[in-house]
């Protein structure tokens, strides 16, 4: 292959240019200042003249400088030389394409692909692209490109042959004209691979890159992205010295492909005519709740629940702004020992962009987001992502989640609701978005749950009511002796650990490893033809085909029944006058499912078999957590209704007998009333301390004395 002559380049971009790209450019010169680049297509490129299309892999300054002077000259041409545009090569070819990991020192001063998620991003900047200095001795001007950004590129000396004085550095001094100077914006940004990318157990490496022009200032924390750049290398330094190691940085060239939803899982045309296949299925429902955790004994209703919680609803957006969120979220409240964790861990990984984390190793920062000072960057404030800004548009499994500190806990609110992190923190002003499912497990503070209590299971674990709220499913898992079911648990877990391969064996290699050994499988059926479970490849390709292509919403009969519900539901109190059975933030928890239901099957339409899947779920956990008398003020006040009830007549009590005395109700007056009121001694004096303690009454005259604050 002949070398193409650096001379040559330019006459080469022209008439590329010229021949695919002279409308795009007339575009262009329209949309100025809206559009500041040109994309152009590798594959274009390479159909146009091959050894030209690998030259711009082998030596990409060459080539960008060569191709922006030629669409320079073309806008001169076409009267539009007042803009400066830039090329961008995207749709680079797969053997261009690299993780984060895998580069080495071949890839310096080559044109590559990274797939990544954004962790971090600095303030944009600018930069001087290229400086204009005067002489001050002579007055002589002088025009120098800056091609590095760590440092500025002064003249050497007033040059002589482009009419200068010829003086030296040391001689004379240069100045600055900024006017004159063409600056450009500037940004650092830091990738990370992705996690469906990284190795078991291995930290996830990162590489810091910068965007100029039009790219900076494209990107938020969080968001994926196919980064084409070139790599350069800057020493590292140690004790003010430069070493023979190097670090490697990305110029970014251009982006792709930001945020496509679920489009790093690729499926193909046999596996979608599987998947279509598996949905035709009448007992498709069972099949995937078998799938879910099957070294996990029983649980069907939470596991159906999980189920639906992978598909999920569909997000909407109104006519006035506000946004509904789809995911559904899931609280799983259990004793010590009921699999929590397990099933958290195996969500994670069967979830498209599935994420774990626990509650105790997170802080708020490592969950939501953190303004972070970067010693690399001269100490700029950076923004960098948590684990629900990086599970955007799949799960985050949090386990201890009452386990948290408060500050933690109180930036979950936004991230579940409005599905989005507001960040302001040293002068940085950032929206984040986390339209993420949050599946989380939390035990109960005392050890195990009491069901004797005037604390509601709710009230027994470490969580404020508004965050317990914003739960679409609550499953009250309790581990109570049943010897019927105790006996299948032992088999079913004394079975899985003789069915288990020894972890030391499969580590050395000496026997194949078995959870390897069933993803390969593409499915497993039985000898009928008929899938008994899916494996988890195929389980993951299944939801991702699913959220992508169909977008469910509720049909009249589905409608009508959820309201007809909902109307019902309303109408039954509780224990309590202040009781409240049902909120709206329920109705569109049930819709949310019934659209969930409807996905797995592959269809636009939720029916009202979907909605009759919603509602029973939906009456199954809350009848779990509650019994028949369902009341959602408990859960909001940590209170159950019949200590409310006690509570309020104790005050009242106290109210009218202070209105009789005119000063203050007496002690023994107000408990002789709470005993006609079946209210033991021995309560009525607890309930009365602790209103004293909170504030809502006092004792203006001693202990025996109480009144109404």
């Amino acid at each position: 292959m002949v070398a193409i002559q650096e001379f040559d380049l330019p006459a080469r971009w022209t008439s590329l240019l010229q021949d695919k790209y002279s409308e795009a450019i007339h575009n262009l010169s329209k949309l100025w200042p809206d559009t500041e680049s040109l994309d152009v297509s590798y594959r274009e490129v390479e159909g146009y003249d091959h050894e030209f299309a690998q030259d711009i892999l082998a030596k990409p300054d060459l080539h960008f400088d060569a191709a922006n002077d030629a669409l320079q000259q073309f806008m001169l041409d076409i009267g539009a030389g007042s803009i400066l545009p830039f090329v961008r090569i995207v749709h680079l070819p797969p053997d261009q394409v690299r993780t984060v990991s895998q580069l080495r020192a071949g890839d310096i001063d080559r044109l590559i692909a990274i797939d990544a998620v954004t962790t971090k991003i600095s303030g944009v900047r600018p930069r001087l692209y290229t400086a204009v200095f005067e002489c001050v001795a002579c007055g002589h001007v002088m025009e120098i490109k800056q091609p590095n950004e760590q440092e500025l590129i002064e003249p050497l000396e007033c040059s002589q042959i482009e009419g200068g004085c010829g003086r030296p550095k040391r001689q004379t001094r240069f100045l600055l004209h900024q006017q004159s100077s063409h600056l450009i914006n500037s940004q650092f940004i830091e990738l990370q691979e992705l996690p469906e990318q990284m190795k078991g157990g291995i930290q996830p490496e990162r590489i810091v890159c910068i965007a100029e022009q039009d790219l900076a200032g494209r990107l938020n924390p969080g968001d994926r992205v196919k980064a084409n750049g070139v790599l350069f290398i800057r020493s590292q330094r140690k004790g003010g010295k430069d070493t023979p190691v190097f670090d490697i940085f990305l110029r970014i060239h251009s982006l792709e492909r930001q945020n496509i939803p679920l489009e790093e899982i690729v499926i193909t045309e046999e596996e979608e005519t599987e998947i279509k296949t598996i949905a035709r299925d009448p007992e498709v429902y069972d099949m995937l709740i078998r799938s879910i955790a099957p070294s996990i004994f029983g649980m069907e209703r939470v596991k159906e629940s999980l189920m639906l919680q992978l598909f999920g609803g569909e997000a909407q957006v109104n006519e006035d702004g506000t946004r509904n969120r789809g995911d559904i979220h899931i609280l799983l409240m259990g004793d010590p020992g009921v699999a929590k964790s397990q099933l958290l861990h195996y969500m994670s990984t069967i979830s498209p962009r599935g994420r774990f984390t626990s509650g105790k190793s997170a802080s708020a920062a490592g969950l939501t987001a953190a303004a972070v000072q970067d010693a690399a960057a001269d100490g700029r404030w950076t923004l960098e992502a948590g684990a629900l800004v990086l599970a955007d548009l799949g799960l985050a499994a949090i386990d201890e989640f009452d386990k948290m500190n408060n500050a933690d806990r109180s930036s979950m609110h936004e991230a579940m609701e409005q599905q989005t992190i507001s960040i302001s923190k040293a002068g940085i002003n950032a929206s984040l978005r986390t339209r993420c499912a949050v599946l989380a497990a939390a035990n109960p503070t005392s050890g195990r749950f009491q069901p004797v209590s005037d604390v509601p299971f709710t009230g027994q674990i470490n969580l404020a009511p508004p965050l317990i709220s914003r739960f679409d499913i609550i499953w009250l898992l309790t581990d109570t002796p049943d010897e019927t079911s105790d006996e299948k648990i032992a088999q079913h877990i004394i079975n899985t650990r003789v069915e288990g391969s020894s972890e030391l064996l499969v580590s050395e290699g000496t026997i194949p490893d078995p959870s390897r050994a069933s993803a390969a499988k593409k499915s497993i059926t039985t000898k009928d033809g008929k899938y008994t479970h899916l494996s988890r490849d195929v389980l993951r390709k299944y939801v991702a085909f699913s959220k992508r292509n169909f977008h469910p919403k509720l049909n009249d009969e589905a409608r009508e029944k959820i309201v007809a519900y909902y109307v019902a539901t309303r109408k039954k109190g509780g224990e309590s006058l202040d009781s409240v059975a049902i909120t709206a933030r329920s109705l569109e928890a049930l819709s949310r499912l019934a659209e969930a239901s409807a996905r797995i099957r592959l269809t636009d339409i939720a029916t009202v078999a979907d909605a009759d899947r919603a509602i029973r779920l939906t009456e199954t956990w809350r009848h779990e957590l509650m019994g028949e008398n369902f009341d959602l003020t408990t859960i909001e006040s940590g209170k159950k209704g019949t200590v409310r009830n006690q509570e309020k007549f104790i005050l009242d009590t106290v109210s009218l007998l202070q209105n009789e005395s005119g000063n203050h109700a007496d002690l023994l007056a107000v408990l002789n009333e709470a005993e006609r009121r079946d209210i033991p001694r021995a309560k009525a004096e607890d309930i009365i301390d602790k209103l004293c303690r909170d504030g809502r009454m006092m004792r203006p005259g001693g202990y025996e004395t109480l009144q109404v604050v």
